[in-house]
């Protein structure tokens, strides 16, 4: 083979080497550019820098304000996050969820919806009633209005919960206790 022949061979394995490389498998197309969309915080979201933090229940009412339900657990609480977090004890379980402050003035108070929560599953039968109440009342909310260290939530039927302002921390239970 003279040197004509090993160039024209080299050519060829080249281009055979070549196209191999550009070619596509069949059914699979160019590939498409993919654009990653991350979300941003609008300023349109509502919080209430009053509402943020734990909240201590002094005090649970029927629809219409009848009936007080007397509190027996000093360590019944709400914990309001600036994520729209929502958590607490709820006298024997804790819970969990979200919260959303809808902007509307009602006459009741601000605008909230709460839910859906989630709850660990313990039985304590002193205060079995009196929890599934409370979170039946705090998942049903539709209003809250702050006065000074007081927070009242109405639900949708006209109970309510009695909040203040606790001096204990995180977990609303007295130090020492």
């Amino acid at each position: 083979m003279n040197s004509t022949g090993y160039l024209l061979a080299a050519c060829i394995v080249c281009a055979i080497l070549a196209a191999g490389c550009t070619s596509t498998v069949p059914g699979m197309g160019t590939p498409v550019p993919t654009t990653v969309i991350t979300p941003v915080p609008t300023s349109g979201a509502i919080s209430d820098p009053e509402l943020l933090g734990t909240w201590y229940l002094s005090a649970m009412t029927k629809p219409g304000g009848q009936s007080p339900i007397q509190t027996m657990s000093v360590q019944m609480d709400a914990v309001f996050s600036e994520d729209g977090g929502l958590s607490g004890f709820s006298g024997c379980n804790h819970f969990s969820g979200q919260y959303t402050l809808t902007g509307q003035t009602l006459p009741d108070g601000k605008g909230i919806q709460v839910g859906p929560l989630v709850s660990t599953l313990m039985y304590c039968k002193e205060t079995s009633d009196l929890e599934s109440q409370y979170l039946e009342i705090i998942q049903d909310s539709s209003s809250y209005q702050i006065t000074g260290s007081q927070l009242v939530i109405t639900s949708e039927l006209g109970s309510t919960l009695l909040f203040h302002r606790t001096p204990y921390g995180p977990t609303a239970v007295p130090k020492g206790i």
